[in-house]
């Protein structure tokens, strides 16, 4: 028989993200807690930017401080993700040495779980929910549960976003900058379109104790009714790990770590500034630029992707100082980083880092 530890919380989506749920998951990577699920209600309006991005190019500070929207930047990469209060996450942690746990990898417990957790969400609330592959449920076409994971150290993360009241688009879209370049190639302009609630499905209010029933049910639903599911709290442990990235991810140093205001305030005053983007099949991709006596003399490369390791952005940066401004040289030193060992940018080629670098010397 299994045992689950339920968690109930309302932390922002922002501060779930950056800080409690990695805390959860740092203590159980060192087996220093039990498997956990976490319910959270979002307790405001928050977004938090990819940790690869400059969050004054992708977010309206001013409106989102006048709205009081919660904002973060992440450790991981990707673009801006705007959660609305009233909506839940739930975040399963699971040790997968655990004999009750059916699945041991990410391509498993996808299908495996997140079918479970439509039939359950269809019993509740009289909808039809389904899965579509790979990650998520939907109502008619309409996404109602996203799901991400992560696997470390044997521990499988699964955190669904669970849309249980209707987005504010007008909040979303006045929050986030919604560049052309980055929607040239999509016919669908408005991505909330795509997105339902539980509260619209059903055609009523959606009360907590049925997002904890949706929650509990859905666990006895993959795991067996046999699992003793036990409503507890943070460790003393977890709890310092939070308030440790709540400080560290809640601080103004991190988060405008990656812009220019942090970046290019000790350069040169006489060097001229150029700024250009460029959609790749991966996501939208930029730079700033500094040109100084024919030369680079610095230069931010922004992408709300994922290039692995997190940091080869930085070394194409490093290859490009102090480049003479040809495009020819330029691509030179970034074939030279593309193409080194264990750097793979899936759906960003070296013609996109061209096209990219053109738009931005052209400029000059």
């Amino acid at each position: 028989m299994g045992n689950l530890r339920l968690i109930k919380t309302d932390y922002t989506y922002a501060d779930l993200s950056t800080s409690l749920s990695p805390a959860v998951e740092k203590s159980m990577e060192e087996r220093k807690s039990s498997s956990t699920l976490v319910v959270n209600f979002f307790s405001a309006d928050s977004i938090t930017t990819g940790v690869l991005e400059d969050p004054e190019k992708s977010l309206h500070m001013d409106f989102c401080k006048e709205k009081g929207i919660v904002v973060r930047r992440r450790l991981n990469a990707g673009g801006a993700i705007f959660a609305n209060q009233g909506s839940v996450m739930n975040c399963l942690y699971l040790d997968l040495s655990q004999p009750w746990v059916p699945f041991k990898t990410i391509r498993e417990a996808f299908p495996f779980f997140l079918g479970r957790m439509a039939e359950v969400a269809s019993e509740l609330f009289g909808i039809d929910a389904r899965y579509r592959p790979v990650n998520d449920i939907e109502v008619g076409g309409r996404k109602l549960v996203a799901t991400s994971a992560r696997l470390e150290n044997g521990i499988l993360t699964l955190r669904s976003v669970i849309n249980v009241v209707p987005v504010d688009r007008s909040l979303m879209s006045g929050a986030i900058i919604a560049r052309p370049e980055k929607f040239q190639d999509k016919v669908q302009k408005d991505g909330g379109a795509r997105f339902t609630c539980f509260q619209d499905e059903a055609g009523r209010l959606i009360e907590r104790d049925e997002i904890y029933a949706l929650a509990t049910g859905t666990m006895k639903r993959a795991f067996g009714d046999d699992l003793e599911i036990v409503e507890g709290a943070l460790t003393g442990l977890e709890q310092q790990y939070l308030e440790d990235y709540l400080e560290r991810f809640g601080s103004e140093e991190w988060f405008y770590a990656n812009s220019e205001r942090a970046r290019f305030a000790g350069a040169d005053p006489a060097a001229r500034r150029v700024e250009a983007y460029h959609k790749a099949p991966a996501g939208l991709m930029g730079l700033a630029l500094l040109a100084l006596d024919g030369k680079v003399h610095d230069i931010i490369l922004l992408a709300d992707f994922h290039p692995s390791p997190y940091s080869v952005m930085g070394t194409f940066e490093g290859a490009l100082r102090g480049q003479p401004l040809n495009l020819d040289t330029s691509m030179e030193r970034v074939a030279e980083v593309y193409n080194a060992p264990g750097v793979e940018i899936p759906g960003a080629e070296l013609s996109d880092f061209a096209t990219l670098l053109d738009k931005g010397l052209r400029q000059l």
